[in-house]
């Protein structure tokens, strides 16, 4: 029989009591597994029946309801003003709601694993008038097929702008012609701890769910996650599903993504982690230029600063210590050496490791970065020229070289060909084809695989073999982008598109792609 509000299962509240407090990402919710679970929860184990009116009473009654006179008691003692007011004059965040909940959405992920289809859930919003969605990395992750639920019931196919698994973000697109309504994030960074937001999301499937709370604290660092946050955190009940979702000020503007909770049971207890508006704007914004965020690399092996107290243990100190330098990288250019203790980047201190491999990976490739850096206890400071942060493997491979070790092996193409509708076969170009169609290293651009005979790409004149550089004066850094930039032209109804295309000679050229 189902629970009731009056029962709780002896086995429900032992397992509850037994758990250990972790944290705990959100990732989408497989809604199949949540209905077992919440069947499974609902057996008749032996039960306590709850304090009521209608219960005798017991020791247990009685201690309870001594437990809430004295809480009654201590709150009445020391109101607050908040207390003080009536009901009535609470302000309602209703009229929010209902201008913004139509910009919530839930994101719903088919996954293929062999023969197995599972189908799972999290939320997100849209962020612009190109009807772009803003979620979470982990919720769209390993998923073949990505679909964006309203709350009305209606479904749009999407389509993958552009993802950062570093800072748990991915910009998505609504496959419609149909304008929808936005909404945009915050304008100034001036959130203060105390502040009231709302979190928007679908909580366990269950459907769109509003709940109210306040800023806890700002600047917080989450054990798991990436160096490149430092999270929000809030008191708004946040749960499993809500992944992605909005995290709005009064204002209606969107103060950040909602991205992990830490809890002892997996649901909500108060404590959830939220990436800032700041953060999320500059990553929605390189993702929807390159289709990746393009970060700033130093190439210096960094740790948090230490040193030992004659008969104490270790302690730290201010500050990240170099403990590698990667060969022909900026920290080798310009001189920095094993040891040395980097204490600004800019006009930020730095702390600790994380915090200097935060501030340098914030810069841009080219940027120009002022540092301050200590050695043999004295102060020094020299001007960088920021490169760029390599993939994976790169940043893999540089690692091994600087420790002497050999280099990884190559890792696979992410994925086959995608077919674009102009007939264009394309590929992303990994860093060893681009060694071997001898590509600058500073380019961006996609592999025409091939061409469909008789579209409008052969008509166009593109051939197999061509680098696809730019579409419409965007730099093409993957294959997704010259998709959106295809669909944005269509909507506009255009006829074609200009691209600059490296030709197999090498030599650079403008061409018109026709729609």
């Amino acid at each position: 029989m189902p629970l009731h509000s009056s029962y709780i299962s002896k086995k429900a509240l032992f397992c509850l009591s037994a758990c250990l407090v972790s944290s705990l990402t959100l990732g989408a919710v497989p809604f199949v597994a949540q209905a077992q679970t919440q069947v499974q929860n609902s057996e008749p184990d032996t039960i306590i029946p709850a304090i009521n009116d209608q219960a005798t009473s017991t020791p247990l009654r009685e201690q309870a309801a001594k437990a809430i006179e004295n809480a009654v008691g201590k709150v009445s003692s020391r109101k607050s003003n908040l207390m003080d007011m009536p009901v009535s004059a609470l302000p309602s965040i209703a009229d929010l709601v209902e201008r913004v909940s139509p910009s919530v959405v839930n994101i719903v992920v088919t996954t293929e694993t062999g023969e197995t289809t599972s189908e799972g859930q999290g939320s997100g919003f849209v962020i612009s008038n190109k009807n772009e969605v803003v979620t979470n990395y982990h919720v769209i992750d390993g998923g073949t097929n990505i679909e964006i639920e309203f709350n009305d019931g209606r479904r749009y196919p999407a389509r993958i702008l552009g993802t950062d698994e570093e800072t748990d973000l991915a910009l998505l697109q609504i496959k419609t012609l149909e304008v929808i309504p936005h909404v945009s994030f915050q304008a100034q960074n001036d959130l203060r701890i105390g502040d009231w937001v709302v979190a928007i999301g679908n909580p366990f499937g269950i459907g769109q769910s509003t709940s109210l709370g306040v800023i806890s604290a700002i600047g917080r660092e989450r054990v798991e996650s990436g160096s490149y946050v430092d999270y929000i955190q809030t008191d708004a009940t946040i749960n499993r599903g809500n992944s992605g979702g909005p995290l709005f000020n009064l204002d209606g503007e969107v103060v950040g993504v909602n991205s992990a909770i830490y809890s002892p049971t997996g649901a909500s207890v108060g404590i959830a982690f939220v990436i800032p508006h700041h953060t999320a704007e500059d990553v929605v914004s390189s993702l929807r230029a390159y289709g990746r965020v393009r970060r700033g690399f130093l190439g210096a092996g960094l740790r948090d600063a230490e040193y030992s107290l004659e008969g104490e243990s270790t302690a730290f100190k201010v500050g990240a210590l170099v403990n590698a330098i990667v060969p022909n990288s900026p920290a080798a250019r310009y001189g920095l050496q094993v040891d040395d203790i980097i204490l600004q980047v800019n006009d930020e201190k730095v702390a600790n490791s994380v915090d200097a491999t935060r501030l340098i990976g914030k810069l841009r490739p080219g940027d120009v970065a002022r540092l301050v850096y200590e050695r043999e206890e004295e102060p020094y400071a020299i001007n960088v020229s920021i490169g760029e942060r390599p993939d994976k493997h790169g940043v893999d491979t540089a690692r091994a070289t600087s420790q002497g070790l050999p280099p990884p092996p190559p890792k696979e193409p992410a994925r086959p060909p995608i077919n674009i509708d102009t007939g264009l076969q394309v590929l992303d170009i990994s860093s060893e084809f681009r060694s071997a169609i001898k590509m600058r290293s500073d380019q961006v651009g996609i592999y025409v695989e091939s061409v469909t005979p008789g579209s409008e790409a052969a008509r166009g004149g593109f051939k197999s073999g061509m680098v696809l550089l730019e579409a419409d004066g965007t730099p093409l850094a993957e294959t997704d982008v010259l998709r959106t930039v295809v669909l944005n032209a269509k909507l506009k109804e255009k006829s074609s598109i200009q691209i600059k295309v490296r030709l197999q000679n090498g030599r650079e050229t403008q061409m018109r792609l026709p729609l």
